[in-house]
């Protein structure tokens, strides 16, 4: 009971650093993101009954976003992440709303992929970021490492309840009326909630970085990365190839049932244990 109370307590130490209302609005900003990349392979496997275009545009959206991902943090770090993300959220909202048309117009497969690669590459990245903030606050306030690993805790509970969320929503919306909705909607809340999450007053603890002074003396040598960070590296890319893959698989192995609007229902049963997981990281 003690260690209960003390874990619950940790956790509303973390939500007084920024406020109840940072997390809403980063969970809300940053559920777009677990949306399309399902939503887009079951939106286009609907309107063109071709799961290959489905998976060749579900995958140009992944490698839209992983291109792009590491630009947009480095942005961030540089400008600060109000400019950075309400910019990407508007052209984010734009690039699912031009996916969403493309595929009901039944344009060519090799549009919807480029469309599907602008939506990823312009992805506002708003998980990372809040994490980053999350942490930036808890520094601030000199908090003590448990409340900082809390934090960490609590955003990659954030993220993975996002990505059982987010297929859930597009296997509903699928099963009662079509796949567009889901994205339609995704457009709407990364407009609304991206937006609210970088003019959120709290942006301001990660203004961009100072530019050095003229006569500043050189900087030293970058710092060789140890070889362990490269199998890490290495890891997470084959990690992530087994989620696109499970992605298309899944949709494939549920229309071969008959039953392909269960789709996001199922690859949303693979995330329940990951958020339970990141929970009792802090516990």
């Amino acid at each position: 009971m003690g260690r209960r109370n003390r874990t619950l307590r940790t956790y509303r130490e973390v939500v007084g650093l920024s406020g109840p209302l940072l997390p809403v609005v980063s969970f809300l900003g940053r559920l777009p993101t677990a949306t399309i990349q399902f939503g887009s392979v079951l939106l286009v496997a609907r309107t063109s009954g071709s799961l290959a275009a489905a998976g060749l545009t579900g995958g140009a959206l992944a490698v839209g976003q992983v291109a792009c991902g590491p630009l947009v943090g480095r942005l961030a770090d540089r400008r600060g992440q109000r400019t950075v993300v309400l910019v990407f959220s508007a052209v984010n909202a734009l690039a699912i709303a031009a996916l969403v048309a493309g595929a009901l117009a039944g344009l060519p497969t090799p549009v919807l992929a480029a469309l599907g690669a602008v939506a990823g590459a312009s992805v506002p990245l708003i998980g990372p970021l809040a994490r980053v903030r999350l942490v930036a606050l808890a520094r601030r306030a000199d908090a003590p490492e448990p409340t900082v690993g809390a934090a960490l805790s609590f955003e990659s509970t954030l993220d993975e309840i996002s990505f059982v969320l987010g297929p859930a929503l597009v296997g509903v919306a699928a099963v009662l009326a079509h796949p567009a909705h889901a994205l339609g909607a995704a457009a709407l809340l990364v407009a609304g909630c991206g937006s609210a999450f970088a003019l959120h007053p709290t942006a301001r603890v990660t203004g961009g970085a100072a530019l050095p002074e003229p006569d500043a003396p050189p900087a030293r040598a970058r710092v060789r990365m140890p070889r362990s960070v490269y199998a890490l590296y290495a890891s997470l890319a084959l990690q992530g190839a087994m989620f696109g893959a499970c992605q298309a698989g899944i949709t494939a192995f549920t229309e071969r049932l008959g039953e392909g609007d269960q789709a996001g229902l199922v690859y949303a049963a693979m995330g329940v244990m990951s958020a339970v997981a990141g929970l009792s990281m802090a516990a």
